[in-house]
């Protein structure tokens, strides 16, 4: 059994909420009677993180705790920067509710080596400004993915050539550049670095990384899971740990992207999750436990009304250190959740993101198909500047 092809859905165990608070939709509910309780989660807490720790659980509803979180670190250095701080927002587009598979070929690694990715240090908002990223607006089509020669795309058209290397990096500092990759990817190496490539996979996980440290770095790449995900919780394409996107375009698996450890993502259009299994539970970015969280100005798309956009949920051990900033959320059940579960979810900054609705082009007319966020933890998060996306107006915790 390939462990990147198979995922478990951790449906038991949430909180219970009252139901005048921000309950799980019936949809959740539902797919728990339909798939009953995993044996995991009947061997115990220890056995989950076990198999988590080899990527094959993917657990929609189970949220894990967040720890403490660190003020803003080090952002990834931008290859085609427009300098263009997060607060102006522009040319956000309609969403499309129809499930995506525009990726048609995928990138190669070269298997060479290359010295270790460098990353540049940006203004944390909150230490005399914000920091600057790296696509005017927020992100679409034509400003992540490799560079295709849209209309409005700054950067250098790429040409992709197959790839023919290693389905395992095991060499450090290796470079996979402009190629077009089929199957699943694994780090074992530091310091890797995939860019100008296109990844596309059925029914099993694009890229893992299971090293906190890995430093693994994925730039203007588009993930394909072609909704090919035949599971039941959902298979993320890219996870755990140990990595930062940049201007990446993913879509078409169950879930798209799974941090449960340390992880970045930035200026990047993840969407249309999605597959061939009957009762999914859909989540743009979900995190069950970590202990450095980065998700800022990215463009976050869920077309269910199920699970969520960010989900990090506490359910196999405790979250802290998280920044949600600067990013479109559009759909879901609830579009942001932060719950507590077996573990405990803290300190997080949730800060300057727009939401969109119905009648500004979202899917929902409250955001999310039951609202904008579902907050249910003993440590709230920081909660600031948040807006709907069609008149500004703020949202309050």
């Amino acid at each position: 059994m390939n462990q990147h092809s198979t995922s478990h859905d951790l449906t038991d165990g949430l909180p219970s909420v009252p139901a005048d608070e921000f309950p799980l939709h019936p949809a959740q509910t539902f797919s728990r009677s339909a798939t009953g309780r995993s044996p995991l989660r009947r061997a115990g807490v220890g056995i989950v993180a076990a198999v988590l720790a080899a990527g094959s659980l993917s657990a929609c509803k189970d949220l894990p705790d967040l720890g403490a979180l660190p003020a803003y670190g080090a952002q990834p250095g931008a290859s085609a920067s427009t300098g263009v701080a997060p607060s102006a927002s522009t040319g956000l587009g309609s969403p499309s509710a129809s499930a995506s598979a525009s990726a048609s070929a995928s990138a190669s690694p070269s298997g060479s080596t290359a010295p270790t990715p460098t990353s540049t240090s940006t203004t944390p908002p909150g230490a005399g400004g914000n920091p600057t990223y790296t696509v005017a607006g927020f992100p679409a089509a034509n400003n992540t993915g490799y560079p295709q020669g849209l209309p409005g795309d700054t950067r250098k058209k790429v040409t992709l050539t197959p790839y023919t290397g290693p389905m395992t990096i095991t060499v450090a500092g290796t470079v996979i550049d402009g190629k077009d990759i089929n199957g699943h990817i694994e780090i074992k190496a530091k310091n890797v670095t995939i860019r100008n490539s296109r990844i596309r996979v059925a029914n099993v996980q694009a890229v893992t990384s299971t090293d906190d440290n890995a430093n693994l770095r994925i730039e203007d790449t588009e993930i394909d899971g072609q909704l090919k995900d035949a599971s039941t919780g959902g298979i993320a394409l890219i996870g755990r740990t140990g990595y930062t996107l940049l201007r990446v375009n993913a879509h078409g698996s169950g879930d798209i992207l799974r941090i449960d450890g340390r992880g970045t993502v930035q200026d990047s259009w993840l969407h249309d999750p999605g597959g061939s299994g009957s009762a999914q539970h859909n989540d743009v970015i979900q995190s069950t436990n970590a202990t450095y969280v980065r998700i800022l100005h990215n463009r976050l798309e869920n077309q269910h009304t199920q699970t969520s956009c960010i989900l990090l949920k506490a359910d196999i051990g405790p979250i802290s250190d998280v920044v949600v900033d600067s990013n479109l959320m559009n759909g879901g059940g609830y579009s942001f959740y932060w719950y507590d579960a077996g573990y405990k979810i803290t300190n997080g900054k949730v800060t300057n993101n727009k939401f969109m609705r119905q009648s500004g082009g979202g899917f929902w007319p409250k955001g999310g198909y039951y609202g904008t966020q579902a907050l249910n933890a003993s440590t709230l998060p920081t909660w600031s500047n948040n807006t709907w996306a069609d008149n500004g107006q703020q949202i309050g915790r």
